[in-house]
């Protein structure tokens, strides 16, 4: 049924062929009427009503057709990995200078290149990639996934004479397979279908909620010759910024205005609709203090993290505000906690996982930036600009106070770091701060290092935060890269530890020398995956904790130099050891960057925490074990 639908949709099979095709598998004839007309191609009516610039027909091989309808769309990049199968994709690109080819030398490396791209973009990434090789990139898909970035993934798959034969690269159900980590899936089933299958990829990966989409293309249809229509990305762009019920905001207002204790949660949903400055405005209209998100499953930090009303990560019980009476969540998937006895508002754009988990009193569904402007609105028309003065005052003193003492916390902590040689996490944060420019992207991939992200500034007119939510490793210097294209003036930082680097970082630097991407990469290197063990060692206990054995955790021996594999790379770099050597090694790097080359920097950072001292490891000679010798 699924293959039929497919024929169908990509007019393989005609109306009546596709009706008698459901009489045979013994639908009746009413019903199988009713399925044809609901799966009727919504191209149908906007070819009919199309301008006839904005609609074309156009002759040649499916790859050219593809690129073509790529370009339709308004796609300026596609990271690309080759193999046989897509070639004529690229033959069609020989002499097509709307689009701009990077390779990436591994297919997860591609994937994290596209979704780095996408995340300041705000445009769908474009992947092409070996049949084969997809399940490298599918690793890197799952952040794509999790954090609602659009993308586009292709493979050249086997043509229908080839499959089920069990060919030496060919593998059966690979749509399946991709199910749980894309929005919808498909394999075009004809040459002249490609431009609409294409059209409807993109848009399926752009609506929000965004994601990643999976395309499967036959290498025949590639090849084959066809006449197929071209459509502008305007006719299926579907805008999904929508108004919030009235009702509802204005009864959202109504409770803020009354709570005694309110509290204010931000997500990456209002990065997504680009909606800081609007948030900002409510929670100063209001005096709201705000709590950003927690260390986990998020990807971007949408509140300025040095603003007077910021209290730091939302728990689920903070010391302040205390009790909450009415808590707003904007935009978190991960914020619906609310404390015992609170009302819970939640506005989300993504109505699949709104009050998913928690219970919510208020659930609004909308584009994040416009709910925040119409509760603005909303609460000014039901309160006097003297009322709201005095009640922003009331509770942003509070607010202001504890902030206040947070800020001279972290002044003691980063004081108390600045002395002695060894690299302290603290330190480098310190230096770090002190170092980058204000309008810098900060691409981090680094778990050990998430404990300096309180030390530094970040939102508002200070650094852009991204990372990545299920925080699967070997992401940071792909995306950056990605970064870098979308945002080619702005400087760009990639932060990753070394196991990160080792995980999947080296291979994007190829792509950087090639391409000329000034971008600084720093490895956090303490040797080791140190969260994880402390992790292990502090929550878990055990036999290792006990015994003060590291089982699993130790990088080093032998100790990586990634300045040397840095420069194999074609990308300049250099080891630091000392905490005097920073600020050296920093300005370095940002003159690379400026003259137009990448840099890394290989940072030696104390390891800390629960058995950060030993060095012992489960170690195993092969060569001792042998007994001859050629």
């Amino acid at each position: 049924m699924k293959d039929l639908i497919k024929q169908y949709l990509d007019h393989g099979i005609s109306r009546r062929q596709f009706l008698s095709s459901l009489s045979m598998l013994g639908m009746s004839t009413i019903a199988a009427k009713t399925m044809a007309q609901s799966l009727t191609p919504f191209a149908a009516s906007a070819q009919a009503a199309a301008p006839r610039e904005a609609m074309r027909e156009m002759t040649g091989s499916g790859g050219a057709l593809f690129v073509q309808q790529l370009k339709a769309a308004g796609v300026e990049f596609i990271f690309f990995n080759p193999s046989t199968g897509d070639a004529p994709i690229f033959d069609a690109m020989v002499d097509e200078p709307g689009i701009q080819l990077i390779k990436g030398v591994q297919e997860g490396v591609v994937a994290a290149m596209a979704d780095g791209y996408a995340r300041l973009s705000g445009k769908p990434g474009v992947v092409i990639v070996a049949n084969v090789g997809l399940p490298n990139a599918m690793t890197q898909m799952v952040n794509t996934f999790k954090d609602r970035i659009p993308m586009l993934v292709v493979v050249g798959a086997f043509g229908q004479e080839a499959l089920g034969r069990e060919g030496p690269q060919d593998y059966d159900y690979q749509e399946s397979m991709l199910g749980p980590i894309t929005k919808w899936r498909w394999t075009a089933q004809t040459a002249r279908g490609i431009p609409e299958t294409t059209r409807r990829a993109l848009k399926f990966a752009a609506t929000p909620p965004s994601g990643p989409v999976f395309l499967a293309i036959p290498d025949d249809q590639l090849r084959t010759q066809a006449t197929g229509a071209i459509m502008d990305q305007a006719l299926f762009d579907v805008s999904m910024r929508v108004r919030p019920d009235k009702d509802s905001i204005e009864k959202a207002a109504r409770m803020l205005l009354e709570a005694k204790n309110p509290l204010l949660s931000v997500g990456d949903e209002i990065t997504l609709c680009r909606g800081e400055k609007e948030v900002v405005e409510l929670a100063e209209l209001l005096g709201l203090p705000v709590a950003g998100q927690g260390e986990f499953g998020v990807w971007s930090k949408p509140f300025p993290t040095r603003h007077p009303l910021y209290l730091g990560p939302r728990l689920r019980a903070m010391r302040f505000p205390g009790q909450v009476d009415v808590h707003l969540n904007i935009g978190s998937r991960y914020a619906e906690l609310a404390a015992k006895g609170a009302k819970l508002i939640s506005i989300r754009q993504d109505a699949t996982s709104l009050a998913r988990v928690e219970p919510v009193d208020l659930a609004i569904v909308a584009d994040v930036r416009l709910a925040a402007v119409d509760l603005v609105a909303a609460v000014k028309s039901m309160a006097t600009e003297s009322r709201l003065k005095q009640i922003a005052e009331a509770r942003g003193s509070r607010t202001h106070e504890y902030t206040k003492q947070r800020a001279e916390l972290r002044q003691t902590i980063a004081a108390s770091a600045s002395n002695g040689p060894a690299i302290r996490r603290e330190r480098l944060a310190m230096e770090l701060e002190a170092g980058l420019e204000k309008d810098t992207i900060y691409v981090s991939d680094c778990d050990s290092g998430k404990a300096m992200d309180p030390l530094m500034s970040f939102g508002g007119t200070d650094k852009t935060y991204i990372a990545t939510g299920p925080n699967i490793l070997g992401w940071a210097v792909s995306a950056a890269f990605g970064a870098k294209l979308a945002r080619p003036d702005r400087p760009v930082v990639a932060i990753l530890g070394d196991g990160a680097m080792m995980f999947g970082g080296p291979q994007p630097l190829w792509s950087m020398a090639r391409y000329s991407a000034p971008v600084t990469t720093i490895v956090y290197n303490n040797r080791s995956y140190n969260n994880e063990r402390n992790r292990i060692w502090t929550y878990v206990g055990g036999a290792q904790f006990k015994q003060g054995r590291d089982m699993t955790c130790y990088n080093g021996d032998p100790d990586v130099d990634f300045a040397k594999a840095a420069q194999a790379f074609g990308v300049e770099g250099e080891v630091v050891k000392e905490s005097p050597q920073i600020k050296g090694a920093l300005d370095r790097a940002k003159r690379a960057n400026v003259e137009g080359r990448p840099y890394l920097l290989d940072i030696h950072v104390e390891r800390d925490g629960v058995g950060a001292a030993t060095a012992w490891h489960p170690g195993y000679s092969i060569a001792a074990k042998r007994t001859r010798r050629v």
